[in-house]
C-alpha cells in the first residue's frame, strides 16, 4: 500500500501580466493534505455532519459575506470574509453573476481577486456547502459545489471544491466527482468542462491550462479518486523535491528477507534535478544515506526511487520508517515542508492466503447493473474459489429489487453508496462493477492476510447454525467487527426490468445484524470463536418491490426460494477504516440424523403434564414420525401417528389425560432413529 503525502501530475502555468503565484496540478488518490476524509454527498443524501449550506439551488447569484475561520492572505492582502457563487469564490466586490459558460481568464466579467471553477451551475437540488477541517494553525476551509447543471454531463453530476489553507495561504481546486448519466439512467462519456484558476484583476490570471479542462475524478463518493490543483503564493523556487509516496506495503513476512525502500518523488523546482541525497531511518535510528547522481528530472516531472541499501528486519514486530530527501542539486531545498514521509508497517512470522471480499450493490430494476454483473461474473466465475462475494439488492432505481431488505440498505448506508452498480473490494475501491478487471482481482488476491478464518455450518429445514474460528497472526487494534451473512446461491423470483433472469449470492439474512458484532482488539495468536443460529420464520413471501414498506419482516416471514441452496459468508472488518482483513465461506456439514438427545432439539412441555404434553423437535429430512408413551415396565400405553413431517421444526401434541399419575417415557420414532425423554403425569 502507498503512503501518500501529495500526488502530482504536470505543471501548467498560464500568466497574463505579473503574479505572485505559481501552479502545480496533482494526480488521483486523495485530497490535499489528506485531512478531509468525508464522503462526497449532498445535504440529506449521506453528507457527513459539520457542513454548512451556503446556497441551495437553483441559483445564479452571489452569496452574502461568509466569515472565514482564519485570516487568509490572498495576493498580499489579508481577508476575513469572502463571497461565493456557482463556480466562484471571491475576495472582491462582485456585481453580476458571470454565467456558467466558461471563457478564458482573465475576464472583465469576473471580479478581481477571485478563484474560479467556471462552468459549474447550481440548479434545483444542487448546493454550495462549506466546512472547516483540521485544527489551528493548520486548518483548511472547503467550499464544495455539488452540481448537476453543467456542460456535457446530461443528467449526471459534478462535485468540485475550492480550498483555502491556513498558514501556507495555498489555494486548492479539487476535482471530486464526475458522472455522466443519460435520461434513461445509462452511463455516458461526457465530462464537466471548466476554466480553473485564480484571477488577480482584469489583466492577470493564473490558470490550470490555457483552455477549459475536463473533470477527471471518477464517480466514487470517497476521496480515493480525487485530484487537485495547487496555487502557491510567491515565486517558484529553483530547487524543490516533493516526496510523493513510499511504495511500501503495510505488512511483510519475516521470511521474505530484505525490504526495498522505494517510492515516488517530483521535481517541484524551476530547474532540472540532477542530484540529491536519499535518506531513511527505522524507528528513529541511524540514518542510511545514498547520494543520487546522474539523473535528469525536468521541472514538474516525476521519478521513482529505490534506496541502494534495503532494510533487513530481524524480528517480527511493528516498525516506523522515515524517508526524506536533501541537498537537491547539492543546494538548499526551497520548500522543506514536502521533503519527508513517515510510514508504519509490520513484519510477521506467519501469513495466510487472502480471500478478498467483493460486495456488489445492485438491483433488478437497474439497467447498468446488468452489464456490471455480467462483467463481474465473466472475471470471477472461473476463479470464484479465490474470493468471497455477496450481492446486496437495492431499493432503486424505480421501485427497486423485491429482495432489498433493511439489512442490505444498512450495508449500503455504511459505505454511503448512492449510485449503482457499486462494488467494494475489501471495503475499498468503491466503483462501478462494470469497471472491475482481472488486474484488480489479481491485486486483491496477491495481498497477504494476517488472519485466518474457518467457519462450519449446519443447516436443516429453516434452521441455520454456524461456528466461526478467527486466528489472528498479528495484533489488530481498533473497532474490528465480525459479519456473518446467509446467502442464497441463485434466485429467480426477483426478476424485474433490467433483463437479468437470475441472481447469485443474494444476501438473505445478516446473522450478526447489519453492523456486525464488535470484536474489539484482536491479539496475535489468540483464537476467537463465535457461534450463531438463525431460524427463518413463516412461509416464503415475494415482496411487491424494494420499497421499505415492503421489506421482509424476518420475525414473521422469509424470502428464501430454496432452503437447500443457502451458503454462509463470513468476514472480519475494521468498522472505522472499512478495511476487510479476511473473508471465508462456511463449510457445510450435512447431517443425516439429528441428535435428539440434545435438550434444545427435543423438548416436552409441559412436564409434568396433566392433560396434554407437546413434543418440539427438529428433523434434518422429511420423515414418518410416531410418538409412543411407555410405562416404567416398557409397555406402550398411548400412541400418536403424526404421519410424514417436513424437515425443520415440528410439534406433536400427545393426550395423557387418561393416564394414571406417575413416571412414563415418551418415545419419538423417526426413519433415522428413536429418541426417548422421561415424562411425569400429575
Amino acid at each position: 500500500m502507498k503512503k501518500i503525502l501529495l500526488l502530482a501530475c504536470t505543471v501548467f502555468l498560464s500568466v497574463t501580466g505579473y503574479s505572485q503565484y505559481y501552479q502545480l496540478d496533482w494526480d488521483v488518490s486523495m485530497n490535499p493534505g489528506g485531512i478531509n476524509e468525508d464522503n462526497e454527498n449532498p445535504p440529506g443524501g449521506g453528507l457527513p455532519s459539520g457542513w454548512t449550506t451556503i446556497i441551495t439551488g437553483p441559483s445564479s447569484a452571489w452569496s452574502g459575506d461568509i466569515t472565514l475561520p482564519f485570516t487568509f492572505n490572498f495576493n498580499g492582502t489579508d481577508y476575513t470574509t469572502c463571497k461565493v457563487a456557482p463556480g466562484f469564490l471571491t475576495f472582491g466586490s462582485p456585481t453580476t453573476f458571470p454565467g456558467i459558460t466558461p471563457s478564458a481568464l482573465p475576464n472583465a466579467g469576473i471580479p478581481d481577486n477571485t478563484v474560479a471553477i467556471w462552468g459549474l451551475g447550481i440548479g434545483s437540488g444542487d448546493f454550495i456547502i462549506s466546512k472547516t477541517f483540521g485544527s489551528s494553525p493548520n486548518r483548511q476551509f472547503w467550499v464544495q459545489m455539488n452540481t448537476a447543471t453543467n456542460t456535457n454531463i446530461q443528467n449526471g453530476w459534478a462535485y468540485w471544491s475550492i480550498v483555502l489553507e491556513e498558514g501556507t495561504n495555498k489555494i486548492y481546486i479539487v476535482d471530486q466527482r464526475n458522472q455522466c448519466v443519460t435520461s434513461t439512467g445509462q452511463s455516458c462519456d461526457g465530462k464537466t468542462e471548466v476554466m480553473a484558476g485564480i484571477q488577480i484583476d482584469g489583466s492577470t490570471a493564473i490558470t490550470v491550462s490555457n483552455s477549459t479542462i475536463e473533470g477527471k475524478a471518477g464517480a466514487s463518493n470517497r476521496p480515493i479518486d480525487n485530484l487537485y490543483y495547487t496555487f502557491y503564493p510567491g515565486n517558484q523556487p529553483d530547487n524543490d523535491i516533493m516526496l510523493i509516496s513510499t511504495d511500501m506495503k503495510n505488512d511483510y513476512e519475516l521470511s521474505g528477507g530484505a525490504i526495498a525502500v522505494k517510492g515516488r518523488l517530483r521535481n517541484g523546482g524551476a530547474t532540472a534535478l540532477t542530484s540529491y541525497d536519499l535518506n531513511y531511518s527505522i524507528n528513529n535510528g541511524a540514518t542510511v544515506t545514498q547520494n543520487i547522481t546522474g539523473v535528469n528530472i525536468p521541472s514538474g516531472d516525476y521519478a521513482t526511487f529505490e534506496h541502494s541499501t534495503p532494510f533487513v528486519p530481524t524480528t517480527s514486530e511493528a516498525y516506523s520508517i522515515k524517508v526524506w530527501t536533501s541537498l537537491p542539486n547539492q543546494g538548499t531545498d526551497g520548500n522543506e515542508e514536502n521533503d519527508a514521509l513517515t510510514f508504519d508497517f509490520r513484519v510477521h512470522d506467519k501469513v495466510y492466503v487472502k480471500k478478498p471480499l467483493y460486495e456488489v450493490f445492485t438491483s433488478s430494476t437497474c439497467g447498468p447493473c446488468n452489464p456490471g454483473n455480467t462483467n463481474f461474473h465473466n472475471i470471477i466465475d472461473p476463479q470464484e474459489d479465490e474470493c468471497v462475494y455477496i450481492k446486496f439488492q437495492q431499493s432503486w432505481p424505480s421501485t427497486g429489487d423485491p429482495y432489498c431488505t433493511a439489512e442490505s440498505n444498512e450495508r449500503r448506508t455504511y459505505y454511503a453508496v448512492n449510485s449503482i452498480p457499486n462494488m467494494q473490494i475489501d471495503g475499498g475501491w468503491n466503483s462501478n462493477a462494470n469497471s472491475f478487471t482481472q488486474d484488480l482481482h489479481d491485486q486483491a488476491t496477491a495481498e497477504p492476510a494476517f488472519m485466518d478464518i474457518k467457519a462450519t455450518s449446519v443447516m436443516w429445514g429453516k434452521h441455520v447454525e454456524v461456528s466461526v474460528d478467527i486466528d489472528p497472526a498479528s495484533d489488530f487494534t481498533g473497532n474490528n467487527t465480525l459479519h456473518v451473512a446467509i446467502l442464497e446461491k441463485v434466485t429467480y423470483e426477483n426478476i424485474k426490468t433490467n433483463g437479468e433472469d437470475e441472481f447469485t449470492h443474494v444476501m438473505k439474512k445478516m446473522m450478526t445484524g447489519g453492523v456486525g458484532v464488535n470484536l474489539g482488539t484482536l491479539t496475535k495468536d489468540t483464537k476467537v470463536t463465535k457461534q450463531y443460529t438463525w431460524d427463518f420464520k413463516g412461509d416464503y413471501t415475494l415482496p411487491l418491490n424494494g420499497q421499505s414498506a415492503n421489506w421482509i419482516n424476518h420475525n414473521t416471514t422469509n424470502s428464501v426460494e430454496e432452503f437447500d441452496d443457502l451458503i454462509i459468508a463470513v468476514w472480519v472488518q475494521n468498522a472505522s477504516t472499512k478495511v476487510v482483513h479476511q473473508a471465508a465461506y462456511a463449510t457445510q456439514e450435512n447431517l443425516s440424523v439429528l441428535d435428539m438427545t440434545a435438550e434444545s432439539k427435543f423438548t416436552l412441555y409441559p412436564n409434568p403434564a396433566t392433560k396434554t404434553t407437546s413434543l418440539d423437535f427438529e428433523l434434518t429430512q422429511n420423515s414418518d414420525v410416531k410418538v409412543s408413551v411407555l410405562n416404567i415396565s416398557g409397555q406402550e400405553v398411548a400412541t400418536t401417528n403424526a404421519g410424514n413431517l417436513f424437515a425443520g421444526k415440528n410439534t406433536v401434541d400427545v393426550d395423557v389425560s387418561a393416564l394414571s399419575k406417575g413416571v412414563y417415557y415418551v418415545q419419538l420414532v423417526t426413519e433415522f432413529g428413536t429418541f426417548t425423554k422421561p415424562l411425569t403425569v400429575n
